[in-house]
């Protein structure tokens, strides 16, 4: 505190501080999501610069914080893009271009769905070879229909996401593990340890306790948003989810759903960490008693044990149909997915 410790320029700090070329020397901070590897595991080689030619030894890595944040999501190793923003700086633009060189699906993220409305219908009608486009009728009554008839309470907090991201890192799977794929597999855990929150409500407003634990996922597709089932998740394990996720993903994309894929789990997951978004409320078209929705993964600053320290967070919100339980059934839901999210490393 008042103590001057850098110079933007050439100046040089007084007294044999830190200076100006100490700075652009020294590696970019750390992050806790370095950790996370590619597809392969392994560090990608430093990027080419246009000319072909590798970075000078000792030069600093220009990234903006966007581009880091999403380059952690796929899994990528920043040196090993180029930089198309001013001095060489590397954007977002520039990690997607690289993925989608590598691997389309990646490019894509199929395994963090962008879902673009904070909305999700679960009754959306769906044929073999259905165009897409047919889908928003369908979409946008049952969304009008959720908002007018079922009353919302939204119960929301900030959650230890170190599992996830220790998690992610472990998993050797194929096809690669998502962060969604993680947040599923927690999440049907912790419903376990919630049961009026793993129902249905009919449409008299009766709630009925699931026998089995399938969750929806939400899915954005050129004709709106849909929820396709993933059936009993906690017996299926990470790899078992990772492998219905892909194929439903790309299903609902591609127009190719069938009708029991989009029978009606008791909850389903929204999740838009591939943006950045911290915190949103879905709107719930039924029958599921809940829908919790879920923002990126970011760093932030925080006290544990009367220390301050950078450790991973993720917002979470439970969005749930007062009609099934109360907004305390949200609180302690929130409360197991953190602890569900925490044993990840252990329990995958």
């Amino acid at each position: 505190v008042d103590t001057v410790i850098a110079r933007i320029g050439a100046a040089r700090v007084p007294s044999g501080g830190i200076t100006a070329a100490d700075l652009s020397a020294a590696p970019p901070p750390a992050s806790s999501f370095a950790a996370v590897g590619g597809p392969s595991g392994h560090a990608a080689s430093a990027p080419p610069t246009d000319n072909g030619a590798p970075p000078a030894p000792g030069r600093r890595l220009l990234a903006s914080p966007a581009a880091r944040r999403r380059a952690a999501d796929l899994g990528l190793d920043l040196r090993a893009v180029t930089g198309r923003g001013p001095g060489g700086r590397i954007v977002v633009d520039d990690v997607e271009e690289h993925a989608a060189a590598a691997d389309p699906r990646v490019a894509a993220d199929v395994v963090e769905p962008p879902v673009p409305v904070p909305a999700v219908a679960t009754a959306a009608p769906v044929g073999r070879g259905r165009e897409a486009a047919d889908l928003r009728p369908a979409v946008v009554a049952a969304l009008v229909r959720g908002w007018q008839t079922i009353p919302h309470v939204n119960i929301g907090g900030e959650l230890d996401a170190e599992g996830l991201v220790a998690a992610r890192a472990a998993a050797t799977s194929t096809p690669r593990v998502s962060y969604t794929d993680l947040l599923l597999l927690a999440l049907a855990r912790a419903l376990g340890d919630v049961p009026e929150l793993a129902a249905t409500v009919d449409e008299d407003g009766r709630p009925t306790r699931a026998g089995r634990l399938d969750l929806s996922l939400a899915v954005a597709t050129p004709g709106g948003v849909v929820a396709p089932r993933i059936v009993d998740v906690p017996a299926l394990g990470l790899s078992g989810v990772a492998r219905e996720r892909e194929r439903l993903v790309d299903a609902a994309r591609g127009g190719r759903l069938e009708r029991r894929d989009l029978a009606p789990g008791c909850c389903t997951l929204s999740n838009l960490g591939s943006y950045p978004v911290d915190f949103f409320t879905p709107v719930l078209s039924g029958p599921g008693a809940c829908t919790v929705a879920t923002g990126r993964i970011a760093e932030r600053v925080v006290a544990s044990d009367g220390l301050i320290g950078v450790r991973p967070r993720i917002w979470a919100n439970v969005c749930i149909d007062h009609r099934a339980a109360d907004g305390e059934a949200g609180g302690r839901l929130l409360q197991a997915l953190e602890r569900r999210i925490r044993d990840l490393p252990r329990t995958i």
